[in-house]
């Protein structure tokens, strides 16, 4: 694999590399030949994920600014968070989590990792971002910490280089498979692994197309602004030496428009998105979440199943997440079917 300067700037947190595999059972059921899976949600840290990848980066950062406190932001079931305090424990540093909403009233899912790893949450309320995060600032500065903070979602250029390494680890794997994905799919949120994978795909010379599946509503023309804007202060900060990225390098897939792909909303639940997650499990045993892969995995089936894409090789990245299938929202929405599940099961094997 070919070596780059900016490749120096990572402190490594998880397997050097995560599997590639065929999804030979799904491509059965769904009728298409050549379904292939990057299983990032197998990068061995705390239930892993994509953000893992990103924190490797951030963690040379920190580590050479003699960072004791790693601090981000999110959601209360953030993923980027758990891995945030799973990264600051390899670190021996302090993390904190400054949460969006209120504290619950009773724990679940990530926040029950977050607290077991000894993260310092605080819930905003009603407080910004920014407001909340001064202070907690000032609070660990004035016992002599040393504070290094992460953006949401590890999205900035330092974040990016995480996919650009994916994608150049991905390039030698492709060659021992002997594959070229014509469609990539991922999910997308605060937009730094999409960012990542494009730059990453021109770094490499693959030409692809690369779907971006929003998991929020979202207007698709801000997320191909963004997107193109975090890789081009990558590739200007790191002297990535590949061709800019444009607009026409990705596309942004929001769905038929009666049911977008991004269901009810940010960690919403919604049946489309747990069809999908039953299907992997059930014909693969593999577990994609009900907020970001999930989404990403219908429309990378959908696709597949609707012959609109051809019959190239088709990629699915994985982007961890699972433990939002234990959230007290996920687990209330699906008593139902599993429930039907439970009696469709018993009456399978009589």
């Amino acid at each position: 694999m070919e070596k780059y300067q900016w490749q120096e700037r990572r402190i490594t947190l998880g397997r050097k590399d995560t599997p590639l595999e065929r999804l030979e059972n799904l491509e059965q059921h769904v009728g298409y030949q050549g379904l292939w899976i990057k299983r990032d949600d197998l990068n061995d840290l705390a239930l892993s994920g994509n953000k893992v990848r990103k924190l490797e980066f951030f963690a040379y950062e920190a580590v050479e600014a003699g960072s004791s406190v790693l601090l981000t932001f999110g959601g209360p079931q953030t993923n980027h968070g758990r891995l945030t305090v799973a990264a600051a424990r390899r670190l021996d540093m302090q993390p904190v989590l400054i949460l969006d909403g209120q504290e619950p009233d009773r724990f679940s899912g990530n926040l029950v990792l977050d607290l077991l790893m000894g993260a310092d949450i605080r819930f905003r309320g009603d407080v910004s971002r920014e407001e909340m995060a001064a202070r907690v600032i000032e609070e660990y500065e004035s016992k002599g910490h040393i504070v290094y903070v992460i953006p949401l979602g590890g999205s900035n250029a330092t974040g990016v280089l995480g996919y650009v390494q994916m994608m150049l680890e991905l390039k030698e794997q492709m060659k021992e498979k002997d594959i070229t994905p014509a469609h990539i799919y991922l999910a997308v949120g605060s937009a730094g692994m999409l960012a990542g994978t494009v730059l990453g795909a021109k770094l490499i010379g693959l030409e692809t197309k690369i779907h971006g599946i929003p998991v929020l509503e979202a207007d698709a023309a801000d997320l191909k602004a963004l997107t193109v804007r975090l890789a081009a202060e990558a590739r200007e900060r790191f002297d990535i030496a590949s061709q800019p990225v444009t607009e026409a390098d990705f596309s942004i897939d929001l769905g038929p428009s009666d049911h977008r792909y991004f269901g009810a909303g940010y960690n919403l639940p919604d049946p489309y998105t747990i069809d999908t997650i039953e299907r992997f499990a059930r014909y693969e045993g593999i577990f994609l979440d009900p907020c970001y892969s999930g989404k990403a995995g219908r429309a990378y089936l959908e696709q597949a199943a609707s012959g609109s894409i051809g019959g190239e090789p088709i990629l699915l990245i994985h982007s961890g997440g699972v433990p939002a299938l234990w959230t007290d929202e996920h687990l209330s929405a699906m008593q139902g079917r599993l429930k039907d599940l439970s009696a469709a099961n018993r009456d399978s094997e009589s």
